[in-house]
């Protein structure tokens, strides 16, 4: 939402400038020569858009008075009734743009129907109705035609420039989005990465606009931000150090004192190699006894539970390391009034049991020394991908274990039996590194 302030009867476009842009003022103030207040909101929206985009795409040219003659400009030809449309452009006639329902309607709509249509899983609905959410916040109401390129480039800019952890920051408690990034405050933006998966929720909402024809065309279609790394560089496997520090079982028994689940997930997270969700999900009946073999079996049994694709149903062998450690055990006194979750501890938030586990593991592997940022609790997926490789596993094999698609005809369709056998051989190459004396087991 734009700023405005009135003094006397007139509004003014009032937009508080970062403070590299001129060191002699941090606002800049412009007459919108009205006294409606609502036409007042409209033109700021759009001024701001504007001034947004200029200065992303022009970012030595921004001298105070330049961006005045620039919005006068603007001003006047929106009245002369110039668009920045191409000719080329499908467009819909004048008086249909008059009934256009506003984008946050469409959007409110958009989310009803996915949520009837029980596609969406629970985080993913919070997730879209956030980045929906801060993309009002950032832009302002819209009418779907409204909303050109233009719009969507100043949108991009300015969600590159939202902070890390908006919502838990004290300092920003009590402000908007627009206020913080107008602040001219320093603060760590949010990653390329998060850049992108915001722009492509927005993007899946224009393209339900586009198919239910209340737009043209899709303005941010295609559109992302350049990420300097991919997703597979930016997580790193551990080092035997690493595992050596991580795997203390004293210190994490310190840690599970509390939160029982502290110990074993980080056991499991290396042993197994599973994904974070997949092993906060687990239920007691999912460690079950196959040919006579121990393992956990991932798969969406019960209601709450879910995977990410099909190919992550499996079974993996429990590791000798872990059973000797007491894993069992702990299943069955969790089991003494039938089947229940193994960490019932854990709440989810945002529709993921994973979320607190992932902030504290953040927290011990900084105590314990492991400081580089791209190693996270799915490095230990890496790495027990890697050092199964590295002793000669089949990549079939290997596949099985931590639930990829297998790209092989053989292996992934005429294989359905699990070959069990291969896979506890296997699992049995690794060593878990799990540091403990004998004499406090």
């Amino acid at each position: 939402m734009a700023y405005i302030v009135r003094r006397k009867a007139t509004y003014y476009l009032n937009l508080r400038l970062p403070k590299h842009l001129d060191p002699k003022r941090s606002t800049f103030r412009f007459c919108l020569h009205v006294t409606d207040r609502k036409q007042a909101l409209c033109l700021a929206s759009t001024l701001t858009l504007k001034i947004t985009d200029h200065l992303a795409q022009s970012p030595l040219e921004y001298a105070c008075t330049h961006l005045k003659s620039l919005c006068r400009t603007w001003l006047q030809k929106d009245e002369s009734g110039s668009s920045e449309q191409p000719v080329t452009t499908p467009t819909r006639a004048l008086n249909e743009f008059a009934n256009e329902q506003p984008l946050s309607e469409l959007a409110e709509a958009y989310i009803k129907e996915g949520k009837r249509g029980g596609s969406w899983r629970e985080g993913n609905i919070q997730e879209v109705e956030r980045c929906l959410r801060d993309f009002f916040e950032l832009m302002g109401d819209h009418k779907p035609s409204a909303f050109t390129s233009t719009e969507a480039r100043a949108f991009k800019a300015l969600l590159s420039r939202c902070p890390q952890y908006f919502g838990l920051r004290p300092e920003f408690a009590g402000k908007s989005l627009r206020q913080v990034i107008a602040s001219g405050i320093e603060y760590a933006p949010i990653s390329t990465v998060t850049v992108n998966n915001r722009l492509r929720k927005v993007s899946a909402f224009f393209n339900w606009c586009l198919q239910n024809q209340y737009i043209a065309q899709n303005p941010l279609k295609g559109m992302k931000a350049m990420v300097a790394t991919s997703a597979k560089e930016a997580r790193l496997s551990f080092s035997s150090s690493d595992i050596t520090a991580l795997l203390d079982v004293e210190s994490l028994r310190k840690e599970s004192i509390k939160h029982p689940w502290r110990l074993w997930l980080v056991i499991l997270g290396r042993a197994t190699g599973a994904r974070i969700e997949e092993l906060c999900q687990l239920y007691t009946d999912d460690i079950v006894t196959v040919q006579g073999v121990a393992c956990i079996r991932i798969a969406a049994t019960h209601q709450e539970q879910k995977l990410k694709n099909l190919s992550s149903q499996r079974l993996v062998p429990i590791h000798p390391e872990v059973i000797h450690l007491g894993f069992l055990e702990y299943v069955q006194r969790m089991n003494i009034n039938g089947p229940s979750r193994v960490f019932p501890e854990l709440t989810a938030r945002r529709g993921q049991l994973g979320h607190a586990p992932s902030k504290w593991f953040g927290k011990y592997r900084h105590k314990r020394g492991v400081i580089d940022p791209r190693k996270v609790f799915h490095s230990f997926r890496h790495t027990f991908i890697d050092e199964l490789r590295e002793a000669g596993i089949q990549d079939s094999l290997v596949k099985r274990l931590v639930g990829h698609e297998a790209g092989s005809v053989t292996f992934g369709i005429y294989g359905s039996r699990e070959p069990i056998k291969a896979m506890v051989q296997a699992v049995s190459t690794l060593t878990v590194g799990i540091q403990i004396k004998e004499d406090s087991l």
